[in-house]
């Protein structure tokens, strides 16, 4: 009875050290996107793009990860909610000029470049991943997007928004 036994915990081991071994395999090779913070691929810079649509970065993208979070300008001076690990992205359409934070602001870590242009959307978008739980204020701004020579009206919209993270 005793060799049965042995037989049975032998057996027991070797399998529960196969299901580690596949098991820490797949932690090194997952492709998950938890958390909508997966990167989105690289940026190709198109020298004159997005300035001329208004947006400060020549940074083109043509696809993107879909965030957790999409906000835009009617949202401004509300309050956006989200996650911890959750991505914010702010979008802003094509035809004025758009300017807003270029570094990580409080607990919202910028995604690089600021501001990129997505050619699909027709919109200018800062990505931000929510670090830690706060609030925090963005300004961001909107401007005449004016061509050289030609009469240009000059105002500048400030739109304020608060993003609270829980």
């Amino acid at each position: 009875m005793r060799r049965l036994h042995g037989k049975y915990t032998l057996l027991s081991v070797s399998a529960c050290s196969l299901l580690l071994a596949f098991i820490l395999a797949a932690c090194g090779s997952s492709n998950s996107t938890a958390g909508g913070s997966s990167s989105s691929p690289p940026p190709t810079v198109v020298q004159g793009y997005g300035t001329a649509h208004g947006c400060p970065s020549d940074s083109v993208v043509g696809t993107t990860s879909t965030p957790n979070v999409t906000v835009k300008p009617t949202d401004a001076k509300s309050t956006v909610m989200a996650h911890v690990g959750n991505v914010i992205a702010f979008q802003f359409p094509f035809g004025q000029r758009w300017s807003g934070p270029t570094t990580s602001q409080g607990n919202l870590q910028l995604q690089q470049p600021a501001g990129y242009a997505v050619k699909a959307a027709q919109v200018c978008v800062w990505r931000f991943v929510a670090k830690g739980i706060g609030t925090t204020q963005l300004d961001f701004h909107s401007q005449a997007l004016c061509k050289p020579g030609q009469f240009c009206p000059q105002h500048i919209v400030d739109l304020p928004f608060t993003v609270k993270v829980s």
